[in-house]
Parts: structure tokens; sequence; C-alpha cells
């Protein structure tokens, strides 16, 4: 087996407030690197679980922010990862194609205006308002396209509850019931690890069981989201659309300033984060 693992931060157990990569104190930074260590640690744990169940090889998404969050010197040696300034490569999810047997979601967050969901952001319109897309949604419906079935996603019961109405079948690790934006009530560290590993194991034992999660073209695609991902929420381009919801998020993106899609230049002035 072939495993993709996206990844986010969010939907950490621990995780309760949106990161501040502007503020250079020392609480802050300390702060960072213990919510990155969390992150790593539940990544690590859907990594072994997915060679325990049979994979050869795992490829893991750094998809947060800098693309740069996990401390990768941690992870099973077994696997590779994608990381960096995200959305300079290829795609949103770099290397992901067919030849990948199933994809998993770690840290997942929900949509924005999503009531009390911690950190709640991103929410993709589709065709005009017919349903939304959260980032993890997103993520399973472009794997979708490639025939790729997404068989386990953690977060909190917020994203879980609006992925598994999605895919019915997916297995999940509920690491933290959201009380505010910015509150939680989160399984101790160990035991969301746990859960995460044999939730893993469990998709990916039934990975035939779980189809791909199609969306049907052709779609119109727009982007409600603010600076601070507080609400009002507006829409942050203007719609495309396009046979596929690959597509369409492609071209969406790649007509916002945000995104440098296929760099083959180092951008003068460009350092981390």
């Amino acid at each position: 087996m072939k495993i993709y693992v996206q990844t986010d931060i969010e939907g950490v157990a621990g995780f309760c407030f949106q990161e501040n990569r502007a503020n250079p104190s020392c609480e802050n930074l300390e702060h960072r690197h213990r919510m990155y260590r969390l992150l790593t640690n539940e990544v690590n744990a859907a990594v072994k679980a997915a060679f325990d169940a049979g994979a050869v090889e795992v490829v893991v998404n750094d998809n947060h922010g800098s693309g740069y969050n996990i401390f990768f010197e941690d992870l099973d040696p077994r696997c590779r990862i994608i990381h960096g300034r995200n959305c300079s490569g290829p795609h949103w999810l770099p290397l992901l194609d067919s030849s990948f047997d199933a994809m998993v979601m770690i840290g997942m967050h929900a949509m924005g205006g999503t009531p009390k969901a911690v950190i709640p952001h991103s929410k993709w319109d589709v065709n005009n308002g017919s349903f939304y897309l959260s980032e993890g949604s997103m993520a399973a419906a472009i794997a979708g396209d490639f025939g790729v079935p997404t068989v386990m996603m953690s977060g909190d019961d917020k994203i879980s509850e609006e992925i598994g109405e999605k895919i019915p079948g997916i297995e999940k690790a509920v690491v933290k019931q959201a009380l505010s934006p910015y509150q939680a009530c989160s399984l101790i560290p160990a035991r969301a690890c746990a859960e995460i590993a044999e939730a893993v194991k469990r998709g990916l034992t039934r990975r035939n069981e779980i189809p791909p999660y199609k969306i049907q073209g052709p779609v119109t695609l727009n982007l409600l989201d603010s600076p601070s991902h507080a609400p009002p929420l507006t829409y942050q381009g203007e719609a495309v659309t396009a046979d596929t919801i690959n597509e369409a998020f492609m071209k969406f993106e790649r007509a916002m300033q945000w995104t440098t899609f296929d760099l083959e230049n180092m951008i003068e002035g460009y350092s981390f984060p």
C-alpha cells in the first residue's frame, strides 16, 4: 500500500489558539513549538500505524502555514515528508496522484463560520452555495478526483461531523470536543495518538469499503473567509468553473496573491517562514 498523510494543526489535541508567527516573545515561541510537538506525535502515530497495517510507502504533507511545522527528524524513518513553502510546488497536495491506495488526514479543522469549532476557517462555496467544503473535505474531494479514498481523519467533533456526513464510512479519531473557537476539552496527547493509530489501522483495513469522495463536475467554486478568519466572511476572489473539483481548486488558487505555484527560481527577499 502507498499512503498519503495530509496534515494541519488546528485539529490536534491540545490546540486552542490561532498561531501568531509575528510575536517574537519566548512564551509565544515555546507555545508554538509545543503545538508542533503535539502535531508531530499525532502524525507519527498515523505513519507508524500505516506501516503496521501493511503500507510499503507513506508520504506526509506538512500543510499548515509555513509548511515547516513537523519535527520531521522525529518521524518514523520509513516515511518521506513534503515540507517547505506551501503552494510553491506543483499543487496544494504535492505528489498526490492515482498511485496512492488511500489518504488519511491528521489535525483537521472545521470550515469558516462553524459555531464553537476550534479556529474554524476556509469555507469553500461549491456550485453557488449548493454545499460547502472545509479544507479537509476539499482535500478528500481532490483525492477523489484521482480515485483515492480518504479512509481516516482526526480533529475536533465539529469537523468530524462534517466529514462524516460527506464520507459516511470514514474512520474518525475525535481528539477534542470544541467548546468555543478558543477552548476545547481534549484527550490527553498519548491517548489521542493511540486513538489515531487505531483509526488509521481500521481505515486502511477497510479501504476497499470506503469509496473515494467524488464531486460531479462541472464545478463552480469560490472561497469565503476573512484576513483574520473571523466573521463576517466574504468572497476572496472571483468564482471559477471547471470540469472537476481539482481543476476548479487549482484555477482559483492560481489567481490568489498568496500562491506561487510551479516556482523554478528563487524569489527576491523570501525567507522562512
